[in-house]
C-alpha cells in the first residue's frame, strides 16, 4: 500500500524576502505571513487566507505569500485555485522547491504524470535534499509501473530521512511489486523497527511474513497491527487471511467480518470472508450470504462465484445455483475448464438434498 503524495507547510519563513523591499515592509509581511501559518495550523483556512492575501498586497515580488495562499487554498479543496497560486508563487522564484513540490503533488493526485515529474524534479534540481519531492516522485514512479526508478528514489529520500516510516513502507511496497520479496521483507522490519507503534508498518510485515510462509509471525504482527488500530480494515483482513492459511476458518471469519464492517466496498475483503465462512460451515447460511455480498460488490471476480455455487449445490439449491453457473461460465478470466467442472458439479445437485462440499477451489481470483 502506497503512501500518496505530500504537500509541504514548514520552512517557509526561512525564504529571504525579494530584493528592492524596504526593511519595514519585509518585517511586515513576514508577521502577516507567521500569523496566518499559525491560524492554519489550527484550522482557521479563511483567516489565513486573509493574512496571505494582504501580505501579497503588501509585497507582491514576495514568493511566499502566494505559495501559502497556495497551501491554505489545497487545505480548503479547492485545487484549481491552489494550482495557480503554486505557478504564480513560481512565477516570483522559479527555483522555489517548496511550490514545485506542492505543484507536482497536485498534478500528480489529478493524474498529469507527465507535468508532475517535470515539478518534482525541479524541486530535486532547487533542493537535492528534499526528501518529501523524492517522496514524491517516487509515488509517480510507483503509479507509472517503474518499481526500479522507485526503488532508486525512495533510497535516494531514505538517506535524507531515515526516521521517515512511510518511506520505508513505500520502499518496502516498490521491492514486493518489483519480485524483491526479501528486500520488502527487510523494509517493512525497518519500518517497524523505526516505529514499533505503526499499526500499518505492522501490517505490511505481517502480510510480507504470510508470503514468505512465516504464518506464526504474521499472525503475531497483524494481531499487534488491529491491537493498535482496530479500524484499520487491511489488518484485519490480512490477519484473516493468515488465519485461513492456518486452517482456522472460524477465526478468518471473526477477522474478514471487521475487514468487511470497516471497509464495505472491499472486494476482496468480502470474497475472502465468503471462502473463509463456507470453509468453517459449509451448509451454513452465513457463507451463502457473504458469497452473494462479494459477488454483488465483484459480479466478474469468480471465487466468490465460485464459492457461491459450492455452496448452493451443497446446501441442495440446484434452482438458485443454475444461474449463478451461467454466471460463471460468461467469466473470461476463467479456463474452460474450470467452467466444465462447475457445470459437472451442478449436474450431481439434487433440489432439496444436501452433499458434501469439494474442500478445494478449483479457481482464484
Amino acid at each position: 500500500m502506497i503512501s500518496s503524495s505530500r504537500l509541504v507547510l514548514a520552512g517557509m519563513l526561512s525564504l529571504s524576502v525579494a530584493l528592492g523591499s524596504a526593511p519595514a515592509v519585509a518585517a511586515d509581511v513576514s508577521e502577516l505571513l507567521t500569523e496566518g501559518q499559525q491560524r492554519l495550523q489550527k484550522g482557521d483556512v479563511k483567516g489565513a487566507l486573509a493574512l496571505f492575501e494582504k501580505a501579497e498586497k503588501a509585497e507582491p515580488r514576495d514568493a511566499r505569500a502566494p505559495y501559502l495562499r497556495g497551501v491554505a487554498l489545497a487545505r480548503k479543496g479547492d485545487l484549481a485555485a491552489a494550482e495557480a497560486a503554486y505557478r504564480a508563487a513560481l512565477d516570483k522564484k522559479a527555483d522555489f522547491a517548496e511550490a514545485h513540490n506542492n505543484l507536482g503533488g497536485l498534478l500528480l493526485d489529478k493524474g498529469d504524470h507527465a507535468g508532475a515529474e517535470r515539478e518534482l524534479r525541479a524541486a530535486i534540481a532547487a533542493d537535492p535534499k528534499h526528501a518529501d519531492a523524492r517522496f514524491n516522485l517516487g509515488v509517480l514512479f510507483d503509479k507509472t509501473g517503474r518499481s526500479t526508478e522507485a526503488v532508486a528514489t525512495y533510497k535516494e529520500a531514505i538517506k535524507q530521512r531515515p526516521d521517515d516510516v512511510n518511506l520505508h513502507l513505500n520502499l518496502g511496497a516498490a521491492l514486493r511489486r518489483g519480485g524483491d520479496a526479501e528486500g520488502a521483507l527487510a523494509a517493512f522490519r525497518e519500518a517497524t523497527r523505526r516505529d514499533p507503534r505503526s499499526a500499518l508498518a505492522l501490517t505490511n510485515l505481517g502480510v510480507a511474513l504470510g508470503e514468505k510462509r512465516q504464518l506464526d509471525e504474521a499472525r503475531s504482527a497483524l494481531q499487534k497491527a488491529v491491537a493498535i488500530d482496530p479500524k484499520l480494515a487491511s489488518a484485519w483482513a490480512g490477519l484473516g487471511r493468515i488465519e485461513m492459511r492456518r486452517k482456522d476458518p472460524k477465526a478468518a471469519v471473526l477477522a474478514l467480518n471487521r475487514a468487511r464492517k470497516l471497509d464495505p466496498k472491499n472486494a476482496s475483503h468480502a470474497a475472502d470472508a465468503c471462502k473463509a465462512a463456507v470453509d468453517a460451515d459449509p451448509f451454513g447460511a452465513e457463507g451463502k450470504s457473504a458469497c452473494r455480498a462479494a459477488v454483488a460488490l465483484d459480479a466478474e471476480a469468480p471465487l466468490a462465484r465460485y464459492v457461491l455455487i459450492k455452496t448452493l449445490v451443497a446446501r441442495g439449491e440446484c434452482k438458485s445455483a443454475k444461474p449463478e453457473v451461467d454466471k460463471f461460465a460468461g467469466l473470461a478470466s476463467v479456463k474452460p475448464e474450470v467452467k466444465a467442472g462447475v457445470a459437472a458439479r451442478l449436474a450431481t445437485c439434487r433440489e432439496g438434498k444436501r452433499q458434501a462440499p469439494e474442500t478445494k477451489p478449483e479457481t482464484k481470483d
